[in-house]
C-alpha cells in the first residue's frame, strides 16, 4: 500500500490575515465619509426641528400672553455654540412671568457642529404672533457645508 504524504493544514496563515485586514481597511475608508455625512444630516435635522419648535413656541406664547415675544439668535465665540433665547420686554419681570416664560419658551443651544446665521439677530413676534418683516435663518453643518437648510419666518 502506498500511503500519500499529504499533510492537511488547518487554520489561516499570517499572510491571509494581513490581506483580510488590508481589505477591511480599504472598505472602511470608503464608509467613513458616508457615515460623517449621515451624522451631519441627522444633527442638522435635529437643529431644524428645534428651531421650528422655538418659532412655534414664540408665536403661541405671544398670542397666549397677548404681548410681544423677542427671539434672540445668538452666535457664540469662535462661531461655536449658537443659541436661541427669548424675552418679553412689555411684561414686568415677576416670578410668575419668569415661570410662564420658562415653561413656554426654552433656551436652545445648538450642537457645536451646527452654525447658525440669521438676517436679524432679534426677531419680534407681536401679540398676534406675527413678525414685521420676513427673517431668514440659515443652519449649516460645520462638518459639511453642503448640508444646510434655510428657514423663512413670515
Amino acid at each position: 500500500m502506498c500511503r500519500s504524504s499529504t499533510i492537511h493544514q488547518h487554520g489561516i496563515s499570517v499572510l491571509e490575515v494581513l490581506i483580510g485586514l488590508s481589505l477591511l481597511a480599504v472598505l472602511l475608508s470608503f464608509a467613513t465619509p458616508s457615515l460623517s455625512g449621515a451624522t451631519a444630516k441627522a444633527e442638522l435635522k435635529a437643529a431644524v426641528e428645534n428651531m421650528e419648535f422655538s418659532i412655534r413656541s414664540a408665536r403661541n406664547t405671544a398670542r397666549q400672553l397677548n404681548t410681544d415675544v423677542i427671539m434672540h439668535v445668538q452666535q457664540g465665540r469662535h462661531e461655536k455654540h449658537h443659541s436661541v433665547t427669548f424675552s418679553m420686554p412689555a411684561l414686568a419681570p415677576t416670578a410668575e412671568t419668569a415661570a410662564n416664560m420658562s415653561s413656554l419658551l426654552q433656551t436652545f443651544t445648538f450642537s457645536e457642529n451646527i452654525r447658525l446665521a440669521a438676517s436679524e439677530e432679534s426677531i419680534r413676534f407681536d401679540f398676534r404672533g406675527m413678525v414685521d418683516a420676513p427673517v431668514q435663518i440659515l443652519l449649516v453643518s460645520s462638518m459639511d457645508d453642503a448640508v444646510n437648510q434655510r428657514l423663512l419666518i413670515e
